[in-house]
Formats: structure tokens, sequence, C-alpha cells
């Protein structure tokens, strides 16, 4: 009688045991794609366990009218052939003749076998139909790995090994954020948006390297950065480095000077221009009709009446002069590049008014992000708001209503820097930057005048601020950058 040979190869085409399909009670997996078993059995198995066509242990045998058995894959093979017969006796195979031999499966399953993972180290010893329940656990067997990018494959029992130092895809916390990450993302999160890495100023000044974070501002202090004279509203067309302008300001002190006067002398004719010819207007169509009512009976008090209205019409007109001539300086010190530099006197005397609950808020100028950009200005609060009052200086940013916001996209996207300037010779400025949240009101498009505020409560100490270089002759300086980079051109 002949026996099945061993095979002492790992069975081929295992895919796990976690999906189950029902095929004779067993999981899908745990059977092979095709013939009998190819498992390392403990003892040769009897010859009435083997196939008669692959001569491998019996899977899902099936017996024939004439008494021989074979495996479930291999009968349906031999029965797809024209004229199908038995190889063992050459006798007629017929379909409906065939039958599941259940005694003989139940026998094969309980054979005694070694672990599938032997290759690998493991040693037990169990039934056929325990393969599967031991896979589950065997610490040999070749697992993927947890982490579901990772395509690598290792035994079970590496898995712990492999997630603390081998994975790829294994969790790693930045060194100079400490944020948490996959290892694969850390190289890139570095090289463009860590935020406390090391990066050197693009105009190779004395600072090796700085914070990125710190970029942004730095680049307006840098005294290699190519910058316009402030005075160029005037007319300076100065430009050179930062190191550079204080020398050029100095030179050119009396020049800027003459600037100034000549626009504050040209925004003067113009207001002058406007006087005389609202005037000319007012009397060419009144003057006519005052002198033919005075020499009416009673035309001296309405002349008086009439006098009185135009002196009430000249006052409204002086108070819209005066309007147009703060509109005049909002517009000669608003910036369109995205950065606000706010200036504040009297921090003493506005700091009691704010303690004493005066004026508890600051509005800045307004500022924007480019002529036909967003509009935005600061809101300072000196003795503190919601957290902070009492402590600290209170700094937050508003977007306002503006000109072009149907041009432009909602909600607002810019991160946002804010900085208390250090007027001292280290210029260690304070700052903190945020995203804005798309989900806030405050950064959806106005429908009033302004938002509501956002920022930092708790932006600076009232102490470190009063003991610091922060206020210099009874003033401060507040810095609000607005990135700009990647607002589309309209």
């Amino acid at each position: 009688m002949k026996s099945c040979m061993k095979v002492f190869s790992l069975f081929t085409g295992f895919t796990g045991l976690n999906q189950w399909s029902v095929c004779s009670g067993v999981p899908a997996g745990f059977l092979p794609l095709h013939g009998g078993f190819r498992d390392h059995f403990v003892e040769t198995p009897e010859a009435k366990y083997c196939c008669e066509a692959c001569r491998l242990v019996l899977c899902q045998p099936r017996q024939t009218e004439c008494g021989h058995r074979f495996c479930n894959s291999c009968i349906c093979d031999i029965l797809s052939r024209p004229n199908p017969v038995c190889p063992a006796d050459m006798e007629p195979l017929f379909r409906d003749k065939i039958f599941k031999d259940v005694c003989c499966h139940r026998e094969i399953m309980s054979l005694k076998v070694y672990c599938r993972s032997e290759a690998n180290g493991c040693q037990e010893q169990m039934s056929l139909q325990q393969i599967p329940d031991h896979l589950n656990v065997c610490p040999f067997f070749e697992v993927p790995c947890p982490l579901g990018k990772c395509k690598e494959r290792m035994m079970r029992k590496e898995i712990p090994d492999h997630l603390s130092w081998k994975c790829k895809q294994r969790e790693t916390t930045c060194e100079f954020c400490s944020t948490k990450m996959p290892l694969t993302d850390l190289q890139k999160h570095k090289d463009t948006v860590c935020p406390a890495f090391p990066v050197m100023c693009p105009n190779h000044c004395s600072f090796t390297s700085l914070p990125r974070s710190e970029l942004s501002g730095h680049q307006h202090d840098c005294p290699k950065a190519q910058v316009s004279c402030q005075f160029h509203r005037y007319g300076c067309m100065f430009k050179g480095l930062n190191q550079d302008m204080r020398q050029h300001e100095s030179t050119f002190a009396a020049e800027h000077l003459k600037m100034m006067a000549n626009r504050n002398l040209s925004l003067e004719n113009k207001v002058t221009t406007v006087i005389r010819k609202t005037l000319h207007i007012f009397l060419r169509r009144c003057g006519a009709s005052l002198t033919e009512r005075s020499l009416l009976p009673g035309g001296r008090s309405s002349l008086e009446t009439q006098l009185n209205r135009h002196d009430d019409m000249l006052s409204v007109h002086e108070i819209r002069l005066a309007d147009m001539d703060l509109r005049f300086q909002v517009l000669e010190t608003a910036s369109y590049n995205g950065t606000l530099i706010w200036k504040i006197r009297d921090y003493k005397r506005r700091k009691q008014d704010a303690v004493a609950a005066k004026t508890l808020s600051l509005y800045s100028q307004p500022f924007y992000t480019g002529y036909f950009g967003y509009k935005m200005c600061a809101r300072v609060y000196l003795n503190g708001d919601g957290m902070g009052k009492g402590t600290h200086l209170s700094l937050f940013f508003v977007v306002m209503r503006g000109e072009y916001d149907a041009l432009l996209p909602w909600p607002f996207k810019q991160k946002v820097t804010l900085m208390l300037m250090d007027q001292g010779p280290s210029r260690k400025h304070l700052g903190d930057a945020f995203k804005p949240d798309p989900n806030s009101s405050s950064f959806r498009r106005p429908v009033a005048e302004m938002n509501i505020a956002s920022g930092c409560p708790l932006f600076v100490s009232q102490n470190v601020l009063e003991t610091g270089t922060y206020i210099k002759d009874d003033t401060i300086f507040i810095k609000v950058t607005v990135d700009t980079s990647d607002l589309p051109d309209l």
C-alpha cells in the first residue's frame, strides 16, 4: 500500500485567519488553493488519507462510486474533462455518483501536525483542525505590520521591536516643536512647516539660524533686507538695505521734511479749493434771493434767518472738511503689504484709563493685504481682557468690512503674527502666531463694520512689559503681520 509523502515546506496560499468563510466548517485561508494539505505531519498519514490524483493528504475528501478518494479540487479537475475516468482503475466517473466523505474528513482533521511556522522556529504540535486557532497566537507566525501603510511582514513576536525602531511608519516626535507624526513625514515636516526648525536668513545676515516662525518678523527687521524709505509715500524713491536706512534718513532729513511740507501744502490747497467751490455754489444760488427779500417789508428778519441758516450749513461743511482731512491722514498712514506698525503714545495715561474703565480698549488704524485686499486692524487692552484682565496686555486681530470683500476668498485663512517690539539693543521681540479657525465667525465675511476680535488674552504679562525695554518715552510699538504669500492676484 502506498503512503502519503511528507511535505515539510510551509503551506503556500495561507492569507490569514481573520477572514472567515463557511466552507466545510473551516476558515478561509486554512485550506490549500488547490490539491491536498501540504502540512508537515508528525506521523506519515496512511494511504487511505491520500488523494489518488495529487498524492497529498485529502482536502475536502470526495469518494467515487468505485471507492477511491480525491480532494474536492482534484475531482473537479477530472470531471471537467470529456469522458472522465478514475485514474486509479480507469472506471468511468459520474458527477451524481460522487459524495462527500465526512468520516474521512473528520479523521484527517484529527491528525497531528507541526505548526506551519516550523521553519521560523515554532516546535508546537497540534491536530490539523487546531491550526487556525494556534496561528492566531503563534509568536513565530508571519503577520503584516499593524500600521496600515507599512507593507513589511514579520513574526508576531517581532512586532514590538518593529514598532519601536524599525517601522518607517511608526509614530515619532519632532525634536524641535514636539509635534507627533509618522516617521516618513518627519523630514518633510522639518523642511517645510515646523515652526521651531532653525532656518537661515535668506538675506545672509549675521543671524546664522532662527526658528522658522520668527523668519517673517525677522525679514522686516533684518539689516540685510531690501526695503523702501518710510517716506516713499511722500515721494522718496530710495531703496536699500535696512542697515543703510538710518544713514539715509539722517542724510536726507531736510529733503524728507520738504516732501512732507509739500504734501501738507497740497492737502491744504485741496481743502481750500473744496471750500471755495462750496461757497461759490452756495452764494450763487442764494445771493440773489437774499438781496431781493431784504428790500421787502420784514425782509431784515428774513435775511437774518437766512444768514443763520447759512452759518449752520457752513458748520456742516467744516465738519465734512474735517472728516475729509481725517480720511486723507488715514490713507497716508495705511499699509498695503499686510504689515501694521502701531505706535501707541502716552502708555501710562492710557493704561490708567483702562484700569479706571474709562477706555478699556484701543483700535489701530486699518491696514490691508493689498490695494484690493482684506481690510484689518488690531485691538489692544492695556489692562487685559478676559483671563488676562489686570495681569496682562491682551492683543487681538480684527477683520473689517472692506470695499473689495466680494472679490476675496472667505473665510479668511491667512496666518497672523502678533508682536510686541523690543526697543532695546537686544531686539528680543515678543510674538505669537496663529492660523485662523475657518469655522469661527471672526474670520467669515463681515456683515457689520468689523468682526469679533480674535487673538491672545494672555499676550504678555504686565510685569514683563513694564520692566523690560518694551516701553520707551512712554511709547510702545505693536506689529501685526499677515502672511500674503498665497493670496491670489486680483
